[in-house]
């Protein structure tokens, strides 16, 4: 062993001395082939000895490996570590770990919101405190409402209200129903009185439909609910709880604020849930040009609308719809003038704080620094897929102009030349014209003064 620690130190770190080892050598060596035979010997010895020291590291860090696992598997005081190792989607479908404390969750989250609205500014509101704005404690939350379509920017500003401490968000109840517009009977009924429950916190006819549902088709509640992530971090791994509608009224009737968005639901259905005076439902409509929206829809991630359903796919029913949505608008604009809102997608984009606060101040809301904090992080950075909202705004009003055909966006115009008049929107005349920088598509549009 101290004669290859010796070899060793000599061949690598004395290269110089290596005649001198060879010379020490030669008197014990009857010929010239065994000096050769020594010097590949030595040399065997230091690739062997580098051979074994690497596979003792390889070794040496597989079984720390195997140790740290079996004991993170094994820790009675880590019950569900195995849970880090699946999807949601897997995790959903796992057998719930322990029953959770429903008492002890709600206790957690009332504390956690109002230290979250310790300082917050209750004077838009027109409540003096907190406990006026609880269900639980006899008071009424500040209802919003969003109505709009499929690719409209409308999750980008149903985060913005989310983004608010002490909001609790309604995503899309009707998702079920996939890309099919609700525009009268016999569907309306049954969608009014759901929405109608929901702001009230009523979840019992609403959670038993997607038990039902979830039992027949083991159809997972995921994309859906993780928008509302108050609640989806307490009952994304464990399904009793999530189908529990005591516990889900109770949790809802926690917080202040309500929002909810709708994209299958048109605007001339909101008259009855406007009506509901105890509600007292503030609806914002957002609008965007159909050209982006129709670009939108034919992008990557958005399969179910892609010639799968008329309402999703035809350019004539989405404008259509903004037609009837202009009519609509109208009517409650004189029935209820401060109480719905229209709000341009393209506004919003180039001018996403101004317009932001003038939303807030609509809704009652007083600016906090978490949703600054969004919109700071939402607006400057382009990331994720098709769903997510991180955007660079200024770029996403007239991305259009540089994807479409002019013949595609040609046939939108000519299905949407009053729709597009109505909202202000001006029409492209030729392709030249099209991708100009001199064409701006924005014009002005005012609902409320039009005869």
């Amino acid at each position: 062993m101290i004669f290859f620690r010796i070899t060793l130190k000599t061949w690598i770190i004395e290269p110089r001395n290596r005649e001198i080892l060879l010379t020490k050598c030669v008197p014990y060596l009857p010929s010239l082939a065994r000096v050769y035979k020594c010097t590949m010997l030595l040399r065997f010895n230091f690739y062997w000895i580098c051979f074994a020291f690497g596979i003792s590291v390889l070794l040496i860090l597989a079984v720390t490996r195997y140790t740290d696992n079996t004991k993170h598997r094994s820790n009675p005081e880590r019950p569900g570590n195995y849970n880090n190792f699946l999807t949601e989607e897997e995790q959903w479908n796992s057998p719930p770990v322990g029953s959770p404390n429903i008492d002890d969750i709600l206790e957690e989250t009332r504390v956690k919101i109002a230290l979250e609205l310790t300082n917050y500014n209750f004077t838009n509101s027109a409540a003096k405190n907190l406990r006026e704005l609880l269900l639980e404690s006899g008071g009424q939350p500040l209802r919003s409402l969003v109505i709009s379509t499929w690719r409209s920017g409308s999750t980008f500003l149903g985060d913005i209200l989310n983004a608010m401490p002490g909001n609790f968000y309604h995503f899309e109840p009707f998702m079920n129903v996939k890309a099919f517009q609700i525009r009268g009977p016999p569907e309306a009924e049954n969608a009014l009185t759901t929405v109608k429950a929901l702001f009230k916190c009523d979840f019992d006819t609403f959670l038993r439909g997607y038990l039902e549902e979830y039992l027949r088709n083991k159809v997972t509640p995921w994309y859906q609910f993780k928008h509302n992530d108050r609640l989806w971090k307490h009952v994304k791994y464990n399904r009793d709880l999530f189908f529990d509608p005591m516990f889900t009224s109770s949790f809802c009737k926690l917080f202040p604020f309500q929002s909810m968005k709708l994209v299958r639901f048109r605007l001339r259905l909101v008259q009855d849930i406007m009506d509901d005076h105890e509600l007292n439902v503030k609806v914002v409509l957002l609008v965007r040009d159909p050209r982006a929206v129709m670009q939108s829809r034919q992008g990557k991630g958005v399969e179910f609308c892609k010639k799968t359903s008329p309402d999703c796919s035809q350019p004539e029913l989405l404008c259509a719809d903004m037609i009837s949505d202009y009519i609509a608008a109208k009517k409650l604009q004189q029935q209820y003038p401060n109480r719905l809102m229209v709000l341009r997608m393209e506004d919003l984009s180039l001018e996403p704080k101004s317009m932001t606060l003038r939303l807030f101040k609509f809704l009652g809301l007083s600016m906090t620094a978490e949703v600054e904090q969004f919109l700071a992080s939402h607006t400057t950075l382009q990331a994720g897929g098709a769903y997510d909202t991180f955007r660079v705004s200024r770029d996403v009003p007239f991305k259009w102009k540089n994807i479409l055909h002019y013949e595609y966006v040609q046939e939108i115009q000519m299905a949407c030349k009053q729709a597009m008049e109505l909202w202000g929107y001006r029409l492209a005349h030729n392709a030249t014209h099209m991708t100009s920088k001199d064409f701006h598509p924005l014009d002005t549009f005012n609902y409320t003064r039009r005869s």
